[in-house]
């Protein structure tokens, strides 16, 4: 299980969407708590250049998101 943080500005960008927009936002980020990259149901690529860094096409809307890993010790 992962969890999902988002910034001040994603949060007002999904409350201004069309409302089509702001449900598949919504399945996308539960999407993400269970897998970093759920590429079986959503168009989910790497960005190229930075590490970590995805993004999730929905329509015209992109939501890019990056991928912590927390070092155990």
């Amino acid at each position: 299980m992962y969890r999902v943080v988002l910034t001040r500005k994603a949060t007002k960008g999904i409350e201004k969407a069309p409302d089509h927009i702001r449900k598949r936002a919504a399945e996308a980020i539960e999407a993400l708590q269970e897998s970093f990259a759920p590429v079986k149901l959503f168009d989910v690529k790497k960005l190229k250049g930075f590490e970590d860094t995805f993004r999730i096409r929905l329509g015209d809307w992109r939501i890019i998101y990056e991928f912590k890993r927390r070092n155990k010790q």
